[in-house]
């Protein structure tokens, strides 16, 4: 995100601050939380109108990721897999890590719709439609910002979700096909939210969407990652496949180099750990193996998690990771969220509490592709449209 300049304040005629210089209230503000700031928009017209303002939002945004985003103020936001289900649960990450043997909270929010969570960039979370497919829509659960429906046209068969830093545009991509055509008939495009938003139709990537072996990718989102959209693509050339949203053009990683005498395979699963891709993949029927691409564009090996019965060769995915090596895992087995204490190798069934809302549940399981680690922000209509 581009630096901004320190935005001035509007003057008031009565402060709540008398005599102090405007700049060391913006500075004074800038350093809360989003979820406090929205609070104090109430003070007065003037904080109001500072705190609602673009470049207020810009800066505080900026601040944040400058100073690196603290676990404390992220949230994770979790869209329940039944059909039925028209609410989104927010839950505190502390809460999921502190005092594991008591169960974490979800707070329910009543939606307009029945969504999944295609992903999340700078507290905006992108939702789209489980009924039908075609319908994706943008909201910050902070600001309570949304975006107008975005209709895609056809029914989606992948997608991703992410910001482009070269062009300082918010984007969606999706591969989508009418339900009676045929593979071959795939159409990939992307949507940039703007004053000019706009579909533009782009090349299909020659590995994703081959009808020979698009099933292997078909239904997952793509991990959005330092402006890059990923996909993992084991046949036939078991790579990752990557989308750059600034050049809108496609490139390859190679995975991790893996043991010539492991025979066993199981599809790597990919994340985004610390603000980096990562990838893991059973090792030997013994192990899960978790590898971090570094800056230098190089693979890191993270940890060697030994195999545990609960999720004997599952397809793990990666959902965070704290200062202090904790791991949140969900099982793609069973759906349920683990903590893997990598260093000393504890393992424990993370039981989250959604009162009286046993529709959402996660102690009962959930959809993995509607889960997402989100961090409160003021981005919202003046600084996107």
């Amino acid at each position: 995100m581009s630096k901004s300049a320190r935005p001035r304040p509007p003057r008031w005629r009565r402060s709540p601050f008398l005599g102090v210089p405007e700049e060391v209230v913006v500075e004074i503000l800038v350093r809360l939380p989003a979820t406090c700031l929205v609070h104090l928009k109430r003070v007065c017209r003037s904080w109001r109108t500072l705190i609602s303002s673009p470049e207020f939002a810009r800066y505080q945004l900026e601040r944040s990721i400058a100073h690196g985003m603290q676990t404390s103020h992220a949230r994770i936001a979790y869209s329940g897999h039944f059909l039925g289900l028209r609410r989104i649960g927010f839950s505190p990450l502390h809460s999921v890590f502190d005092n594991p043997s008591s169960s974490a909270k979800v707070v329910c929010v009543e939606a307009l719709r029945c969504y999944h969570i295609v992903g999340s960039c700078n507290g905006l979370l992108c939702v789209l439609d489980t009924v039908s497919r075609t319908r994706v829509r943008l909201w910050n659960p902070c600001t309570g910002f949304t975006s107008e429906s975005l209709r895609t046209g056809a029914f989606v068969l992948t997608c991703g979700f992410g910001y482009d830093h070269v062009n300082h545009k918010y984007k969606f991509f999706a591969a989508v096909k009418r339900k009676r055509s045929r593979f071959r008939d795939i159409v990939t495009k992307i949507f940039t939210f703007g004053v000019n938003h706009r579909w533009k139709r782009i090349e299909n990537s020659p590995l994703i969407f081959h009808p020979f072996y698009f099933v292997s990718v078909i239904g997952l989102k793509g991990e959005f990652v330092k402006g890059t959209l990923n996909w993992v693509v084991p046949r036939p050339k078991n790579v990752i496949v990557y989308l750059d949203l600034g050049s809108e053009t496609y490139g390859e990683l190679c995975l991790p180099q893996r043991d010539p005498d492991d025979n066993f395979s199981i599809t790597p699963v990919i994340g985004v750990l610390r603000n980096c891709l990562s990838v893991g993949f059973d090792h030997k029927k013994t192990h899960w193996a978790l590898w971090l691409l570094n800056e230098n564009q190089c693979w890191t090996k993270l940890a060697m998690i030994p195999y545990h019965p609960i999720f004997r060769l599952a397809r793990l995915r990666t959902l965070y990771i704290s200062d202090d090596d904790v791991l949140l895992v969900i099982g793609r087995n069973d759906d349920k969220l683990y903590l893997i204490y990598l260093n000393d190798g504890r393992i424990v069934l993370r039981m989250i509490d959604s009162s009286s809302h046993n529709d959402v549940s996660w102690s009962q399981g959930i959809d993995s592709r509607t889960l997402s680690v989100y961090y409160p922000s003021l981005v919202g209509d003046g600084v996107m449209f």
